[in-house]
């Protein structure tokens, strides 16, 4: 059993309430020998993207602007979601951008999970790793499974760019998508890939 020192406590909860030193510590690792395997993604059929959109860096975009984010999004494959504060310990809730679930509007309450991603397709995602958003570059596939009590086994896949991440670096641009979540809040676009 390991005892925290009062430092440890301190730099543990700066680091939870600090945002800034979360997003310096973001490592994103694009390399295609660890996140992707199209062995294991098709004995799975794309569980995890069965589940949820993935999520997009502010990386993945060349200008972060109402105008060229607008552009984007009219393409139909980009939701626009308000994570809740509380899954993420913040004071307040935050908008971040992910791919579109099926079905789902635009603007996304992100509390009705299942529908799977608009990008699916029988023989995998319709974009290739180039051009595939953060969350799902840094996907990195696993052999292993954990067997559900309820009946529905999946593996263990995992993004090293979940949800805070993506949180915390979208978090200096909310102006932006609080004004995008507005004007997109009553449209809909099909998606165009």
């Amino acid at each position: 059993m390991t005892i925290m020192t009062e430092e440890d406590i301190a730099r543990l909860v700066g680091s939870i309430f600090n945002p800034e030193s979360k997003k310096r510590n973001i490592v994103k690792d694009y390399d295609q020998t660890k996140n992707v395997d199209y062995e294991i993604c098709a004995e799975c059929g794309g569980d995890c993207c069965k589940r949820c959109g993935c999520e997009f860096s502010p990386d993945d975009f060349e200008n972060i602007s109402f105008e060229s984010l607008k552009t984007e999004i009219e393409k139909g494959y980009i939701s626009i979601e308000l994570i809740d504060r509380e899954i993420i310990l913040e004071d307040r809730s935050v908008y971040v951008l992910r791919v579109r679930n099926n079905c789902m509007p635009i603007v996304d309450s992100g509390y009705r999970r299942g529908t799977g991603c608009i990008l699916l397709t029988e023989t995998g995602c319709k974009l290739d790793y180039e051009h595939r958003p953060t969350g799902g570059k840094l996907l990195i596939p696993s052999k292993e499974i954990k067997i559900s009590l309820l009946g529905r086994d999946h593996r263990l896949c995992h993004s090293s760019y979940g949800i805070e991440e993506c949180c915390y670096e979208w978090r200096p641009y909310q102006d932006i998508l609080f004004q995008l979540a507005d004007y997109f809040k009553d449209k809909n676009f099909p998606c165009s890939i």
